[in-house]
C-alpha cells in the first residue's frame, strides 16, 4: 500500500496551519456589544440567513487552512512511495549493486522496444537512478558498486572481504550528490567487456562485503541479462543468495534484456571456431582451416557471408549455404602461406544482435619444414624395399607434391640423444628391441603431447612389447600382442569382402562409405594378433582405425598423456601385405595419420580475453625486455622477465581486455629478433542469446527470497524507487485554493452598492 515521505522541515511548518483558526477567534473576542435600534432589523436579517453565513465562514477558514498546509506541504517536497520504495527509508541500509557487463550485455536484438540502446546502457541507467533515489531516501542510505568482469577468482571467494572490496568499482561509502555524480560519470565511459562473466563471483564479492555485524540492513542488486547459460545450473550462485536471503538480506533481481515482440529467440550468429583441419603449415603448402558458425536462435539462417583476412589484408570469403536452429555450419577453405613465421588469419560474419562474437582470429606458426623421425628397425637400413622407405615416400613424395614434410631416418638408439621435441611425430618400424632410457624418451615426448605410430612386422616380438612396451596398459604400446597369425581366405570366396574394414574415424573418414576400390585391392597376408580375451577399460580410450574382415584389429589408437599413440598391427613395406605398392590410398591415409597425431603438437594457441598472453625466455639464449602489442591500435607495454622457479623466464601480460592478434617481440643475444604472436578471442558461448525466464528463474532460485523487476519499470515516467514527487501537484492545488479563498472571500463580505445602482 502506497505510503508518503517528507523532509523534516514538515514537523517544524505543521504549527502554522493553526494559524487562520487563532486569527479568527482572536476576531471573535474583539466584538463588542453597543445599543442601536437599527440593529434589531439588522439582527432579524441575519437571523434570517444565519446558516448560510456561517457556512460561507466554515469553508473560508477551510480553505484558509489548507492554503497554509499546503505551503508548508510543498516546502517539505512530499513523495508518493510505492513499495519498492518503501524499502529504502528507515535506518542504515548498506546497498551492493553489481551490474552485468559480459558481452551478451551489448545486445541490441530488441533494438526500438525500450529504445535504441542496448542491454547494458539500460543496465547503467538502473545503476544511477537507484544511486539517485538512494540520495533522496530517508535514513543513512551506504552502496557499493562493482562489475561482473571485475571478480576474478581471488576476489570472488566469500569470506574474503577485502579482496571483494578492492574488485569494486565503488567500494561501500555513504550516498551523497557528488558519488552520484561520480557514478554517472564512471558509467559514461563504460561499455560491455569482452569476456564472458557470470553471476557468481560477483554475488560472492557481495556476501564478503555484507554481513559484517554492523546492525545495517542489507540489499543486493543485480542487474543483468539473465541468459540461460548462465543460470541453467546455477548452483553456487543459488547456494551464495539462499545463504545472504536467509541472513535477512533484501534480493532484487533487475532484467536488462528485452524480449522480441514475437517471442522468439534473438537471432544471433557467433564464429565459434576458426583452426586448422589438418595439413602442414610450412611454407608453399596448402593448409585446410576450417571456420564454423553457431546459430544461436530458433530458426535457420541461409547464406551466410563469413569475410577472411590473413594478416590484416582480405582475401577471398565463403559463404556457408544453410546453418540450423541451434546449430552450427562449417566451411572448409585453403591457405598458402608464402614465408616463414607467425601469421594471423580472421574471419568476420556480418554484423547482427551482438557484435563482440562476429570476428574470431587465430595464430598459425609457418616453417619452412617440419621434421618427422622414423626410427628403422631394419639394422641394414632395408633400401628401397625397407618400411621407411615407403613410409618416408608417403610422408615426403616430391616436388611435384609439397607436403611441408621432411622425414629423418634414424636406428633406435637415437630416441635417446636426440631433441624428441623438435620433430612433429615418431614413427617406430618393425623395431625388435628398445633399451629403458629410449623408452623413457618415447614416453615422455608421447606424455607431453607428441605422437607415436608403432608398425609391426617379422622383427617384432610379442612378449617383448607386452613386458616392455605394453605393461598391463600402463605403457605407450596400445593393446597386448599373441603373435602373428596369417589372414585365412574367406569363407565364401576371396571376392565376397574386402581384407580391410573401415571404421568410423577421421584418419579414414575419406575412405570410407561405399565399397572404396582402392580398399578393395589391398590384400593383408600375415598380421599380429591380439591376445585372446583382451578388454581394455573403459576409461581407456582405445579406437580402431581400420580392422580385418576376420574381426581382428588392424589399426588401433589410444591416448597417452596428452599425446596419441597408434599401432598397425602389419608392416609398412609390402612384406605381409600389398598395401604400399603403388596404391594411392596408402598415401592418403598416412598423411592424415601424421596431421592427426601432430594436432595436439600444431594446434594455434587460443586465448580467452582476460587470460594472460606469457612468453617463454630461455636466459642462455634471449635478452629479458619484451614489448608486447595490443589491439587493436598496436599500442605497445614494455614487460620484463622474471625468473620462474622451475627455471627459465617468462614476460607476462597479466590480462588481456580485448580480442584479437597479440604479438610480442624481443630480441636474443646475438642481436637477431624474435616475435610471436597470440590469437585472443571471446568465449563463444557468451553468444547464446536465450533467457531463461521469471518461470525457470524461480526454480533455479528455489528458496532464494527475490524481487524481480523489468529494466523499463524503473524507467523516469513511471515509479521511482524512493516515490513519485508531489510538489508539482501541491502547488496547483495550492494555486486552486487560493483562488477558491479569494472567490469565497469577496462573496462573504460586504461591499456597498455603486451611487449610480442605488439611486435607482
Amino acid at each position: 500500500m502506497p505510503t508518503f515521505d517528507f523532509l523534516p522541515l514538515l514537523w517544524w511548518g505543521l504549527p502554522f496551519v493553526a494559524a487562520p483558526v487563532i486569527i479568527h477567534l482572536i476576531n471573535l473576542l474583539r466584538h463588542r456589544k453597543v445599543p442601536w435600534a437599527a440593529m434589531e432589523f439588522l439582527l432579524a436579517s441575519q437571523r434570517k440567513y444565519r446558516t448560510q453565513v456561517l457556512l460561507k465562514q466554515l469553508l473560508l477558514l477551510l480553505l484558509r487552512v489548507a492554503a497554509v498546509l499546503g505551503i508548508v506541504l510543498a516546502l517539505a517536497q512530499p513523495r508518493w512511495k510505492s513499495a519498492l520504495g518503501r524499502m529504502l527509508g528507515g535506518a542504515r541500509t548498506e546497498h551492493v549493486v553489481l551490474l552485468d557487463d559480459s558481452y551478451s550485455m551489448g545486445d541490441l536484438s530488441a533494438e526500438g522496444r525500450i529504445g535504441d540502446t542496448r542491454c547494458f546502457d539500460r543496465g547503467r541507467l538502473v545503476v544511477e537512478r537507484i544511486c539517485t533515489e538512494l540520495a533522496a531516501a530517508q535514513g543513512q542510505q551506504e552502496v557499493a558498486i562493482g562489475r561482473f568482469s571485475a571478480f576474478d577468482k581471488k576476489a570472488s571467494q566469500a569470506g574474503e572481504a577485502q579482496a571483494a572490496q578492492q574488485a569494486f568499482d565503488i567500494r561501500l561509502q555513504p550516498v551523497t550528490p557528488r558519488l552520484v555524480q561520480e557514478v554517472r560519470d564512471d558509467l559514461a565511459g563504460r561499455s560491455p567487456a569482452a569476456v564472458a562473466s557470470g553471476p557468481r563471483g560477483a554475488v560472492a564479492a557481495a556476501a564478503g562485503v555484507l554481513g559484517g555485524g554492523t546492525g545495517a540492513a542489507n540489499v543486493v542488486w543485480l542487474i543483468s541479462d539473465f541468459r540461460f547459460k548462465d543460470w541453467k545450473a546455477a548452483d553456487e550462485t543459488a547456494g551464495l543468495l539462499r545463504q545472504l536471503s536467509d541472513a535477512g538480506c533484501e534480493v532484487r533481481l533487475v532484467d536488462c534484456a528485452a524480449e522480441g515482440g514475437d517471442g522468439r529467440q534473438p537471432g544471433n550468429l557467433t564464429v565459434e571456431r576458426l583452426e586448422m583441419a589438418g595439413g602442414v603449415p610450412a611454407t608453399g603448402v596448402l593448409v585446410p582451416l576450417e571456420v564454423a558458425v553457431r546459430n544461436n536462435s530458433d530458426r535457420p539462417v541461409r547464406d551466410v557471408a563469413v569475410e577472411l583476412r590473413e594478416d590484416a589484408l582480405g582475401r577471398p570469403g565463403v559463404r556457408i549455404a544453410e546453418i540450423p536452429a541451434g546449430g552450427v555450419g562449417t566451411q572448409r577453405f585453403d591457405v598458402r602461406f608464402t614465408k616463414s613465421g607467425p601469421h594471423l588469419v580472421e574471419a568476420t560474419i556480418p554484423a547482427d544482435a551482438v557484435a563482440a562474437d562476429n570476428t574470431r582470429t587465430m595464430a598459425v606458426d609457418v616453417v619452412d619444414r617440419v621434421d618427422v623421425l622414423l626410427i628403422d628397425g631394419d639394422p641394414t637400413g632395408g633400401g628401397r624395399a625397407g618400411d621407411a622407405f615407403y613410409v618416408a615416400t608417403a610422408l615426403a613424395p616430391g616436388a611435384g607434391a609439397p607436403t611441408g614434410l621432411r622425414p629423418r631416418i634414424e636406428p633406435p638408439r637415437s630416441l635417446a640423444t636426440l631433441d624428441l621435441a623438435s620433430f612433429d611425430c615418431i614413427w617406430l618400424l618393425d623395431v625388435e628391441r628398445l633399451d629403458p632410457p629410449e623408452v623413457a624418451a618415447l614416453e615422455a615426448f608421447a606424455r607431453a603431447g607428441g605422437g607415436v605410430v608403432f608398425f609391426t612386422g617379422p622383427r617384432t616380438k610379442a612378449e617383448v612389447v607386452n613386458r616392455v612396451l605394453h605393461r598391463g596398459g600402463e605403457g605407450l604400446f596400445p593393446v597386448p600382442l599373441a603373435g602373428p597369425v596369417d589372414l585365412l581366405p574367406d569363407a565364401a570366396g576371396t571376392a565376397a569382402a574386402p581384407d580391410v574394414v573401415v571404421e568410423e574415424h577421421p584418419v579414414v573418414a575419406v575412405l570410407s562409405g561405399q565399397r572404396n576400390p582402392l580398399l578393395d585391392a589391398v590384400r593383408i597376408e600375415r598380421s599380429m594378433a591380439v591376445e585372446r580375451g583382451f578388454e581394455p577399460a573403459s576409461t581407456s580410450g582405445l579406437r580402431r582405425l581400420l580392422s580385418l574382415r576376420s574381426g581382428g584389429p588392424l589399426v588401433v589408437e589410444r591416448p597417452y598423456g596428452d599425446g596419441m599413440v597408434v599401432a598397425v598391427l602389419s608392416t609398412a613395406a609390402p612384406t605381409w601385405n600389398n598395401w604400399a605398392r603403388g596404391n594411392p590410398s596408402w598415401v592418403v591415409v598416412m598423411l592424415e595419420l601424421e596431421s592427426h597425431l601432430a594436432r595436439t603438437r600444431r594446434r594455434a594457441e587460443s586465448l580467452e580475453v582476460g587470460e594472460p598472453v606469457s612468453v617463454r625466455l630461455d636466459a642462455a639464449v634471449d635478452e629479458i625486455e619484451v614489448d608486447i602489442a595490443v589491439p587493436p591500435d598496436g599500442t605497445l607495454v614494455h614487460q620484463t622477465a622474471v625468473a620462474l622457479p622451475a627455471g627459465g623466464l617468462e614476460a607476462t601480460l597479466a590480462e588481456t581486455s580485448v580480442a584479437g592478434g597479440y604479438t610480442a617481440r624481443w630480441r636474443r643475444l646475438d642481436g637477431t629478433e624474435r616475435e610471436r604472436l597470440f590469437a585472443v578471442n571471446v568465449a563463444a558461448d557468451e553468444g547464446q542469446l536465450e533467457r531463461i525466464g521469471r518461470e525457470r528463474l524461480d526454480r533455479v532460485l528455489a528458496g532464494v527470497a527475490f524481487k524481480y523487476d523489468r529494466a523499463e519499470a524503473l524507467e523516469p515516467d513511471t515509479t521511482t524507487l524512493a516515490g513519485v514527487p508531489l510538489v508539482k501537484p501541491l502547488l496547483y492545488l495550492l494555486a486552486a485554493v487560493l483562488i477558491l479563498e479569494q472567490l469565497l472571500a469577496y462573496s462573504a463580505s460586504y461591499h456597498a452598492a455603486p451611487r449610480g445602482k442605488s439611486a435607482a
